[in-house]
């Protein structure tokens, strides 16, 4: 998963053989124009991902180029907008790992199209 200014973007990925295999994609342009830090960005687009795809998750990690993603329970105690995030994805017993943006391109690619104007925010 990935978060930008501009939209979040997920892939779902299976193993096959030792190869990950797209499954399922989803990129969504952000509907508000609020001033996030980098990661309540990265949180948000957590968020929606895990809303996305929470039917499927299972023992499976949830990657993200993000690292500090991986603390955001130790983090919630200090704003309010990560401390309620957090509650809601406890349920789903996630284990968040750190995956080098280069090997995060997906992601990003979703997450940052070049369609996408970001003309409303301003």
């Amino acid at each position: 998963m990935d978060a930008s200014d501009v939209a979040v973007g997920a892939v779902l990925f299976q193993e096959v053989d030792l190869l990950e295999h797209a499954s399922c994609y989803y990129s969504k342009k952000k509907l508000d124009c609020h001033r996030y830090s980098t990661v309540e960005k990265e949180a948000l687009g957590l968020i929606v991902d895990v809303r996305t795809f929470s039917m499927y998750f299972g023992s499976s990690p949830v990657y993200t180029d993000h690292s500090p993603l991986q603390f955001l329970k130790r983090m919630s105690c200090q704003n309010q907008k990560l401390l309620r995030w957090n509650l809601e994805l406890e349920q789903y017993n996630l284990d968040v790992r750190h995956r080098p943006g280069k090997d995060n391109t997906l992601p990003d690619i979703l997450s940052r199209p070049s369609t996408m104007s970001n003309s409303e925010c301003s």
